[in-house]
């Protein structure tokens, strides 16, 4: 009688080891499918999406201008501010630099300064935006001589910056 009992208790024993044995199994494989399913929607996501990540990441890019130093920078946009304001017959333009903190801020403030009639501005402006979109307006003081039909515009500019490093020069 006594071996039935001791019989009966091993296999009870048994049972309850094999319960929680399955358990963790089953949350093992629960755990599991959930990471495969994660990872099926995100490549799902990727593909759906590709194109239009490559897209922001290429508009991103534009943001910023990939310069060698910042002085050899603000000459390009300097020259490419001239060549525009000739191009829509923007008078008295004055272009300045204020001093940054350092070079690792990524940008440049730039004060302009200009006269125009008020619909060369706003061409000067779309050029702008269209062609340098790594430099945005800041603050802008748009004056308007309804007289003479001429615009006198005073701003602060951001002039966004990468500095080229020798590691991304040859990417």
């Amino acid at each position: 009688m006594k071996n039935k009992w001791i019989i009966t208790g091993v296999l009870w024993v048994a049972v309850i080891l094999l319960t929680f044995y399955n358990a963790s199994e089953i949350k093992r494989l629960k755990q599991e499918s959930e990471k495969i399913e994660s990872l099926r929607m995100d490549e799902e996501f990727w593909q759906q999406n590709s194109k239009n990540i490559s897209f922001i990441l290429a508009e991103g890019e534009k943001l910023f201008l990939d310069i060698e130093s910042v002085d050899l920078g603000f000459l390009t946009v300097d020259g490419r501010i001239k060549n525009f304001s000739s191009k829509y017959n923007i008078q008295n333009l004055k272009i300045g630099k204020q001093q940054q903190s350092s070079d690792a801020d990524g940008y440049v403030t730039v004060d302009l300064s200009f006269e125009g009639s008020y619909e060369d501005i706003f061409k000067w402006f779309k050029s702008v935006k269209q062609e340098m979109p790594f430099l945005k307006a800041k603050s802008l003081k748009i004056t308007l001589n309804p007289i003479s039909n001429v615009a006198d515009l005073k701003g602060l500019f951001f002039f966004r910056y990468r500095i080229k490093t020798a590691n991304s020069a040859g990417e």
